[in-house]
């Protein structure tokens, strides 16, 4: 068995694809977590500067822009609402503030629907009140607030580890849609023949070696990533006034990777044993990232990311200090992971009765 699992990694661990696989991860985790690494307290004002508004919607805590409470945004969509009405539709402003003094009176959401069958030309009203503007420039002393209430909830390692499991997550899917094809696609029949008749091992400890060895070539990348992204943060701690536990990522790293792991290899496995080509695996796997990415309009109208039991990565698309982990999170990573060794199973015992 041990021979089978050797054989298998050697083999992937030869095609360049696996290296470069790794090294584009890595960068695109960097690209995307390590804005995060600037996230500080501030000293002065004269740090905070407005972003453009066409950036306001990726703009962050160490930007200076923090969540606007409801009541704050409620008029600050108001605002811009009756700014758009007045100044580039050009409604007649009296009219246009009598809706808006209207809508004050109500709950937000009520106050939405006024305004939308008040105004149907406009596409979406709500957009004024859940979009980009959801946040605010905010002051020195109200961003130095926030942060110390977010660490004082958690360390920050925990909100940078959601984070970064979440971009790691998403981008290693397409590894192992590119990657796994190489891997269980490299048997022949006459190949697998040769082997269970030249060496001690049954077709069971064979199907169950394939699992394996696919679940540690791609563990052993999340360990380079992970490690040489715990080294960068590590090597930037003198940068932080508050304290940074770097060791949490891979709290995150484990619970939100390995079951994802575990299952996209159990597929593979499966439907290249019945295929006899691992080809097949591709759709039902992006099948699943769709899936998996989907969201739902919440109570107050806003869309938002869901995780849900048989998703295939987990999402964290909020603000830094707004990201936490599912009542059922962890329900939800274990069900996978049973999942995934369940469909091993399958595919061993499909393996026996096809050698019957």
């Amino acid at each position: 068995m041990c021979f089978v699992i050797k054989c298998k990694m050697f083999r992937i661990m030869k095609n360049p694809i696996y290296y470069i696989g790794i090294i584009v991860m890595l960068v695109f985790v960097y690209m995307e977590c390590g804005k995060y690494l600037k996230i500080n307290y501030f000293s002065d004002d004269s740090s905070i500067k407005p972003l453009d508004e066409s950036f306001v919607g990726d703009a962050d805590v160490m930007d200076g822009y923090i969540p606007m409470t409801k009541e704050e945004r409620f008029y600050d969509g108001l605002l811009q609402l009756r700014k758009d009405l007045v100044e580039t539709l050009g409604m007649d402003e009296s009219q246009v503030e009598e809706s808006c003094i209207n809508a004050r009176k109500m709950e937000m959401r009520d106050a939405i629907d006024y305004l939308q069958e008040k105004y149907p030309f406009v596409e979406d009203v709500s957009r004024y009140f859940y979009g980009g503007r959801a946040k605010k420039l905010a002051t020195v002393t109200e961003v130095n607030e926030y942060i110390k209430g977010a660490l004082s909830r958690e360390d920050y390692m925990d909100y940078m580890g959601r984070k970064y499991a979440d971009y790691l997550g998403v981008i290693f899917v397409f590894f192992c849609l590119i990657l796994y094809p190489f891997y269980f696609g490299s048997d022949s029949k006459k190949e697998i023949y040769e082997l269970l008749h030249t060496k001690p091992i049954s077709g069971r400890k064979y199907i169950f070696s394939q699992a394996l060895g696919s679940i540690l070539v791609g563990l052993s990348a999340v360990l380079v990533i992970t490690l040489v992204f715990q080294g960068i943060i590590f090597f930037s701690k003198d940068r932080f006034d508050f304290t940074v536990n770097t060791m949490k990522i891979w709290k995150y790293t484990l619970w939100c990777l390995t079951p994802s792991i575990v299952y996209v290899s159990a597929v593979f496995l499966l439907l290249s044993n019945v295929f006899k080509s691992p080809f097949p695996a591709i759709p039902l796997i992006f099948i699943q990232t769709f899936y998996s990415n989907a969201g739902v309009k919440n109570a107050e109208g806003l869309f938002e990311y869901m995780h849900r039991p048989g998703a295939i990565f987990v999402r964290y698309p909020e603000l830094f200090f707004e990201t936490k982990m599912a009542d059922q999170f962890y329900i939800y990573q274990i069900g996978l992971l049973a999942l995934g060794v369940l469909v091993m199973i399958l595919a061993i015992v499909l393996w026996e009765k096809k050698r019957v």
